[in-house]
């Protein structure tokens, strides 16, 4: 295909290029100079512009509130908490739990992360959670 359409190629190449190179600056905002691209790619993680109320003072106090009684240990929060933000690498800004990939594979997966133990519980619960304030949101 490429032998008939050789821009097409250039065009491929000049892609995938660009994501070898940049792929590991992290996020956008560290581009310099005049060849960086204007469209975002999905390999760059975009994060959606917010298109709504954000969440106010009295509904944190009332999800810290529903975390504290929903029997969860400090411990099984903690090693959560832990497992989420342990992937996080400052080199280019990606892991960690913005996003919260621990809940999908393969981190959930992982020995380390305990998956046949709190982990799934934990995230479980909150998710239960997280489904109450959002179905009682405006």
């Amino acid at each position: 295909r490429w032998l008939e359409h050789p821009e097409e190629l250039a065009d491929e190449f000049a892609k995938a290029w660009y994501k070898l190179i940049h792929r590991d600056m992290g996020p956008v905002a560290r581009y310099l100079g005049p060849l960086v691209t204007k469209q975002t790619l999905l390999w760059q993680d975009p994060v959606p512009a917010v298109s709504h109320d954000l969440v106010g003072e009295a509904e944190i106090a009332s999800l810290k509130s529903q975390i504290r009684a929903s029997g969860l240990t400090v411990s099984q929060l903690v090693s959560t908490a832990w497992a989420a933000a342990s992937s996080f690498r400052g080199s280019d800004k990606r892991g960690g739990a913005n996003g919260g990939r621990i809940r999908l594979q393969p981190q959930v997966g992982w020995e380390v992360n305990d998956p046949d133990g709190d982990l799934r519980k934990v995230i479980r619960t909150l998710e239960e959670i997280q489904e109450s304030f959002n179905s009682a949101a405006p």
